[in-house]
């Protein structure tokens, strides 16, 4: 009999808040999250869903569960119409002062004072001189053999932005067993960019919510937090290597926006 397991889901669902809910794939995976929208073409459909930590999951509904799966098909438009009218909004047009001065975000509180850099040989502190409008968090460690053969292609794309505006920044977060394993990652591979204190890792509560199940993992987020490109997508991992290819190309609107005087210099 399987009316138990049904009661206690409906139990569950009905203490959660307006749309939120307990899913679950096909591979039993759960998580709880918010409904925000379903998308896509009769028999492709995408649920789009939000956790409480402000991350956004595109799940395929083919793999969700066929109670999910009724959910989702039930849901009315009028959530996706609400989301387009925001997307709507957030496009409007802004002026050049706005666009070249956004408003600080919500990691530069959360960062202040806990980032160190490699310089020659040396670790020492290290402050932003400008903030980024979008974060790339690296999570990673010497000791994961994966990490080891990704870490060198991230550097060596990392350094080829040299020369342009970078409208994001890398920061590594460890998952080293000490603070001499981490320091000498940095110093082994060379990275050119920041990274967050060992002793400051583990209060970045917030941050390490967007490393998936496992390690390297890359997350790329803008300046409140919303993931614009992820190592997992779906429950399924997919490597670092899709956020760093995703990059260039989903900070390519935030260089627009910080140069509106570019265009007019090229006509003249």
């Amino acid at each position: 009999m399987k009316i138990l397991p049904l009661l206690l889901l409906s139990f569950v669902t009905a203490a959660m808040p307006a749309m939120a809910r307990e899913w679950t794939n096909t591979a039993g995976k759960k998580l709880v999250a918010d409904f925000v929208e379903k998308k896509g073409a009769a028999g492709a459909e995408i649920a789009v869903v939000k956790t409480s930590a402000g991350k956004v999951h595109e799940i395929p509904l083919s793999s969700l569960s066929a109670a999910d799966q009724e959910f989702v098909k039930s849901q009315p438009a009028t959530a996706a119409k609400t989301l387009a009218a925001k997307r709507a909004t957030e496009k409007a047009p802004v002026s050049a002062k706005t666009a070249a001065a956004p408003a600080a975000s919500k990691f530069q509180k959360m960062l202040e004072g806990k980032l160190v850099a490699l310089e020659g040989k040396k670790i020492s502190k290290y402050t932003m001189k400008e903030e980024p409008r979008y974060y790339a968090f690296y999570f990673s460690a010497h000791w994961c053999p994966p990490c080891r053969a990704f870490t060198p292609k991230l550097v060596e794309f990392y350094n080829a932005q040299e020369g342009k505006k970078k409208d994001f920044e890398i920061i590594f977060v460890s998952s080293d067993h000490s603070e001499e394993e981490m320091e000498e990652y940095m110093k082994v591979d060379s990275m050119p960019w920041p990274v967050i204190s060992y002793r400051n890792v583990a209060r970045m509560k917030e941050i390490k919510e967007f490393c998936g199940d496992g390690i390297p993992c890359l997350v790329l987020v803008d300046r409140d937090g919303k993931v614009i490109s992820d190592t997992n997508v779906g429950g399924q991992y997919l490597g670092p290597q899709k956020v760093m290819n995703d990059i260039p190309e989903k900070t390519k609107a935030a260089e627009a926006t910080s140069s509106p005087s570019a265009d007019t210099s090229d006509k003249n």
